[in-house]
């Protein structure tokens, strides 16, 4: 009995370290990008945020991935239903539509976006 119990534990220990590792394997994994310089600034509206930490991680983390955006400020005022955000980039590599579009796409469309003001070049 003990001898069929061995080969028997040995080959489910083999089979789920197996599927762990495809399970890693699967995973994405995080954009690297080199070093943005930004050249300018634009700040964005947005309506449908609920928390500087967790929608402002979801935002800047989004912006950063686009390899186009240096720094993205978000302070977070409860008390507003929009809030705005100032985004750091460089214009050579995106527009701000195209960061718009970014934004309004995240988190099963939570959020409603607009551009305030023009962008700013920085000096």
């Amino acid at each position: 009995m003990k001898i069929a119990l061995l080969p028997t534990l040995l080959i489910l220990f083999i089979s789920c370290s197996q599927s762990n590792t495809k399970i890693e394997q699967n995973e994405p994994q995080a954009k690297v990008c080199k070093s943005v310089k930004a050249n300018t600034t634009q700040e964005i509206g947005v309506k449908g945020m609920v928390c500087q930490m967790g929608c402002g991680g979801s935002i800047r983390k989004a912006l950063k991935e686009t390899c186009a955006v240096e720094r993205v400020e978000v302070n977070y005022i409860d008390s507003l239903e929009e809030q705005v955000i100032k985004v750091h980039y460089d214009r050579d590599q995106i527009a701000p539509r195209q960061m718009l579009r970014v934004l309004a796409g995240l988190n099963d469309h939570q959020f409603t976006v607009r551009t305030v003001g023009s962008p700013q070049a920085l000096k």
